[in-house]
């Protein structure tokens, strides 16, 4: 399986294999990072994707022979769930962070670069997979972006940014961004998910540390 994600975890107690070794496979996760550049247009999420179902597929590996001699022989390690952590895709994060900074002034600017961004981004998805699976995908990113002008309107008025606002606007380049990843391996027949790390990593925040 080729199984993307943005996030991570950790644990002082050993995890149990049904974790680190999903549907029984015969080899832990690996797992991939993928910056923005990676990831800067339509040609780069399919190469991006195609060497995660290469990964998933597992390798040929050597193994030496029984009786030591300079001969080898080969095996195949089996598949490999497969994971990526993915980052919003190049200038996607600047995009956003101009139509924060524009909602101080103009939210008609503030519009226009969040169309901008959104635009850019279903382009892709859509060059990327079919209506039957690029369709839902789009829908709720438009949703997303909704949401996102419900967050901004109210800078206006308090003439300034916290910077959770900040962290929330800007993150939806990455969710974007797996949501694409997502639907180019779904169109390719391959067996995943995607996750939102937000659902399952939560920072505490103690004092002023």
């Amino acid at each position: 399986d080729a199984t993307e994600s943005s996030s991570s975890s950790s644990s002082s107690q050993p995890s149990p294999s049904s974790i680190t070794r999903p549907n029984n496979s015969p080899n832990p996760w690996e797992v991939h990072k993928f910056g923005g550049a990676s990831l800067a247009d339509a040609s780069l999420y399919k190469t991006v994707g195609d060497l995660l179902i290469r990964e998933s597929r597992g390798r040929v590996l050597p193994s030496p022979s029984a009786d030591d001699s300079p001969t080898t022989t080969t095996t195949a390690s089996g598949p490999i769930p497969t994971m990526a952590v993915v980052s919003a895709r190049a200038g996607m994060t600047d995009q956003l962070v101009r139509v924060v900074d524009s909602a101080l002034q103009d939210m008609t600017q503030a519009e226009r670069e969040l169309d901008l961004a959104l635009s850019g981004q279903l382009s892709i998805l859509r060059s990327l997979a079919s209506p039957s699976i690029a369709d839902p995908i789009a829908a709720r990113m438009e949703k997303d972006a909704k949401d996102i002008l419900s967050v901004v309107q109210s800078l206006r008025m308090i003439r300034s940014v916290p910077p959770s606002v900040m962290e929330v606007v800007t993150g939806f380049g990455e969710i974007w961004s797996a949501q694409t990843l997502y639907a180019y391996l779904k169109e390719g027949g391959v067996r995943v998910a995607w996750l939102d790390a937000r659902d399952v990593l939560i920072v505490k925040s103690e004092g002023n540390a």
